[in-house]
This record gives C-alpha cells, sequence and structure tokens, in this order.
C-alpha cells in the first residue's frame, strides 16, 4: 500500500509564506536549497515567504514534493493566499466564501455539461 504524505497544519493563523518557511526552518534548509527543488529563483523563494510573491501551482507542488507533504495542502493553502491577497478588502470576499461552504458542488466544481 502507497504511504499517504501527511499534512502540516499548525496552530494559529500563519500565512502561506510565512508557514513555508516554518517548514524550511523546522529542517534546517536553506533557501537556496528548497528553491533550486522548486526550479526556481532563490529571491522570489524569499519574495514568497515575506508575502511579497506568489508562487505558481507548479512551484507550490514541487515545494510540496521536496518536503514530502500533502500537496492538496501546499495548494489549498495557496489559493487561500491568493483569494486574501486579490480579494481582502472586497466587502463581498466573506459573502463568497459562504457560498462554496454552503453549495460547494454548484460553486466549487465545474458543472460537467459545461466541460
Amino acid at each position: 500500500m502507497a504511504s499517504q504524505k501527511k499534512a502540516i497544519y499548525k496552530a494559529g493563523h500563519e500565512r502561506f509564506g510565512q508557514w513555508l518557511r516554518s517548514i524550511r526552518e523546522s529542517k534546517k534548509l536553506p533557501l537556496r536549497a528548497v528553491a533550486a527543488a522548486a526550479e526556481m529563483d532563490q529571491a522570489h523563494l524569499s519574495k514568497a515567504e515575506l508575502g511579497q510573491r506568489s508562487l505558481t501551482a507548479d512551484q507550490a507542488s514541487a515545494i510540496a514534493k521536496f518536503y514530502d507533504i500533502d500537496p492538496n495542502d501546499v495548494e489549498a493553502r495557496r489559493i487561500v493566499e491568493r483569494f486574501r491577497t486579490e480579494h481582502a478588502e472586497n466587502p463581498a470576499a466573506a459573502q463568497a466564501i459562504i457560498m462554496l461552504h454552503e453549495d460547494p458542488v454548484i460553486y466549487g466544481r465545474k458543472n460537467e455539461q459545461q466541460l
């Protein structure tokens, strides 16, 4: 049976970049090693950890693979951060989250007829 990768959850309200940095620091890894594994520039990863830049889905996936953690957890956190960054000031954002939570079939997945 294949082993499942662990989702890493921490108490508190860490932002995505802070969470990534805490994982890297807990593993005592230099920024350059993680950046190289994700095939990205070290400066870009540093800015992502500081909350100044976003990662692409591919970069987040590569980091998840490197850390051997659940890629869905990393991607979900990346999406939350992007949503927060893009919509934090929008008064409709809270309502949008409620709509997603209440009816994920309608709002969370593409309608098969539209494909």
